[in-house]
């Protein structure tokens, strides 16, 4: 994902990084999102602290990536490539990372640029899951597809018991941070956090709507003493690429969640999931 303030250019990738304290995520299990069929047992619930250091030291977000003959590289858009030149790579999966790099210049042919990594750290990352539940919208798809029980009957009940969070701005539009690309929704948030308790977070589609999102939050009793944010990767690629109907490829996605002053909702284009190298 291209960044902040200076925004990556995609011709000469040129970029600058600005340090600042230690954000440290833990790096989760990922699952390869080109299989034919999604088992929504691998949906798991993100276990969240909230971000104790200011993040702007990173210039990208990028998914870590191993390809089929076994090299590392990152996937920086849909068309953008990174070698890390002389990084040897800590994480056994694939993970959505934060990242600061400097570009060195044009790849050698395996990759579109190399670069040098100056900074890297892991973003917490889960899979998403269907619910077949009333969503309130009128018609869609009754393609059969492997879901997740939530114990609600509708998705406005289930949005009515989350935990009210918000979606972070920048003068009204989210940020950088708040997208989809290589088949991944990031989500950054701020709620209130007591740094007692650890937060939870899932995120459905509708079965007959996968385009349509259900962010749901827990605060599991945190004490609620400071406004914090934290930031998580969901996979989403899965539950389109399983499909045989017009959710296949969709070219948007809306994400639900249950702000401090009601549901809101926002669409944001759907990043396909790169090919593999």
């Amino acid at each position: 994902m291209k960044m902040n303030v200076g925004k990556l250019k995609k011709k000469d990738l040129l970029l600058s990084c600005h340090f600042m304290a230690v954000l440290t995520l833990l790096a989760v299990l990922a699952i390869a999102c080109d299989r034919e069929e999604f088992d929504s047992s691998l949906s798991q619930t993100a276990e969240l602290a909230s971000l104790q250091d200011d993040i702007r030291w990173a210039n990208a977000i990028v998914t870590v990536r191993k390809s089929y003959s076994g090299r590392d590289y990152f996937q920086l858009d849909e068309r953008t490539t990174l070698e890390p030149v002389g990084w040897n790579n800590p994480f056994s999966e694939e993970v959505r990372a934060l990242v600061a790099f400097s570009d060195l210049g044009p790849g050698t042919g395996f990759c579109t640029r190399t670069v040098a990594v100056e900074r890297i750290d892991s973003i917490v990352t889960r899979d998403a899951a269907y619910i077949d539940m009333d969503d309130g919208l009128t018609e869609g798809s009754d393609n059969p597809v492997s879901v997740v029980q939530t114990g609600f009957g509708s998705t406005a009940e289930m949005l009515e018991s989350s935990s009210p969070l918000d979606v972070v701005t920048d003068e009204g539009i989210p940020d950088w941070m708040t997208f989809s690309e290589d088949g991944y929704l990031m989500i950054h948030f701020a709620t209130f956090w007591g740094d007692v308790t650890l937060h939870s977070v899932n995120l459905y589609a509708s079965r007959k709507h996968p385009d349509h999102l259900y962010l749901v939050h827990k605060d599991n009793g945190d004490f609620q003493s400071s406004w914090k944010e934290s930031l998580v990767a969901f996979r989403i690629c899965q539950m389109y690429m399983s499909r045989k109907d017009e959710y296949r490829d969709p070219s948007s996605v809306v994400l639900h969640w249950m702000s401090f002053s009601g549901e809101k909702t926002l669409r944001l284009r759907y990043g396909n999931r790169a090919s593999e190298k």
